[in-house]
């Protein structure tokens, strides 16, 4: 299974440890699933985490955000290239994610951002809410 999960999903899965965006970090830990991301995915990540406001919030975990983003550098899938996908959505930004999906074949687009949700699917990407998510991987682990 491919799967792009956008920066706010991976934020919140990282603050919390309780809820469908710290299970789906686990569970790609896990190996359940590949990881897609794209240089700009990655740049937004990097800058985003290393915000103070949010480092401030884990301080609990040294280290974490330094170790999450070379884990997706190691056991991430690297995505590169150009997709024209302009005007597909109101939010330009949103842009980099169904480029990654277009460009990575990605199965599934992770998000809560309703700019993407609206969308419902992309090409062969379907773009779901994480505890929609995480159900599909719960019957992927069943069957």
């Amino acid at each position: 299974m491919r799967v792009v999960v956008d920066t706010s999903v991976i934020v919140s899965g990282l603050i919390s440890a309780k809820g469908s965006p710290a299970f789906i970090i686990a569970r790609w830990i896990q190996g359940e699933f590949i990881l897609l991301y794209s240089p700009a995915m990655l740049a937004e990540l990097e800058d985003v985490l290393n915000r103070a406001w949010l480092t401030e919030r884990l301080t609990a975990t040294p280290n974490r955000v330094h170790d999450f983003l070379s884990a997706v550098r190691v056991m991430g899938e690297l995505v590169s290239g150009y997709a024209q996908v302009s005007g597909v959505v109101r939010d330009p930004f949103d842009e980099m994610f169904l480029a990654c999906s277009l460009l990575g074949r990605a199965d599934y687009l992770v998000t809560v951002d309703k700019d993407l949700l609206v969308l419902q699917q992309y090409e062969q990407t379907r773009i779901m809410k994480p505890a929609a998510f995480l159900g599909k991987l719960e019957d992927a682990h069943d069957s």
